[in-house]
């Protein structure tokens, strides 16, 4: 039964103004179900399948890269608040994206548990190692494909290249792109992630792209 029908076109109508005119509610109780969800599957599932690919073999390990995989909870944020305030088009248009991404990204891990090989501890003495081995402690090597890391940066940098405000702004645009190749970079330096994880990522970006902005071009 279509949810128009089970609850009023009228229910459903009301509630997307709703959370149209109160923007920052509609974020807080996605956030607080998304990380619930999350939560959940860390605890719950267990990874049956294994992502690797030979290309991961090849690329060395980097501490330093912690800086920009970190980051990551900096930039997007900062981000949707940005857009929030100034472009709401475009904010609404990541919010497609992400949360949407972001929630197909967990079914993913629920019918398909995912991980990657456990990760050894970095013996290495400076404080981007440390950082490292505190990532390792507190994230497991589970749920990884497709990367969220890489949907929510590339999702966050499409917006904002995309915004009415940023489009003409070369120097922005290849700011934010830059630093999307840097968290790519991170997520498989770091071994967070293998490379299949950021082509998963990258492919389900072009349905959410177009379910976001139909069939505009990505402007990069």
């Amino acid at each position: 039964m279509p949810l128009v029908a089970f609850f009023g076109g009228d229910i459903l109508d009301s509630i997307k103004q709703y959370f149209k005119k109160h923007p920052v509610i509609f974020m807080l109780l996605y956030t607080a179900v998304y990380f619930i969800i999350f939560l959940l599957l860390e605890i719950a599932v267990e990874p049956k399948f294994i992502i690797h690919s030979p290309i991961d073999d090849l690329i060395p390990f980097c501490e330093y890269f912690i800086v920009p995989y970190l980051m990551w909870f900096l930039y997007v944020p900062l981000v949707l608040f940005y857009l929030l305030c100034n472009d709401r088009a475009s904010f609404w248009s990541m919010v497609k994206m992400m949360f949407v991404g972001n929630m197909l990204c967990l079914l993913i891990y629920a019918v398909f548990p995912n991980g990657v090989m456990p990760k050894k501890p970095v013996y290495n003495d400076n404080i981007f190692a440390h950082m490292v081995n505190i990532l390792y402690y507190t994230d497991t090597p589970t749920n990884v494909c497709p990367s969220i890391h890489v949907l929510d940066t590339l999702s966050a940098h499409i917006a904002l290249s995309r915004s009415v405000y940023v489009r003409e702004n070369h120097i922005v645009k290849l700011t934010s792109f830059m630093f999307f190749i840097m968290v790519c970079i991170s997520t498989v330096t770091l071994k967070q992630h293998s490379i299949l994880d950021i082509f998963a990522s990258l492919f389900l970006m072009v349905f959410l792209e177009r379910y976001a902005y139909s069939k505009k071009p990505i402007q990069i």
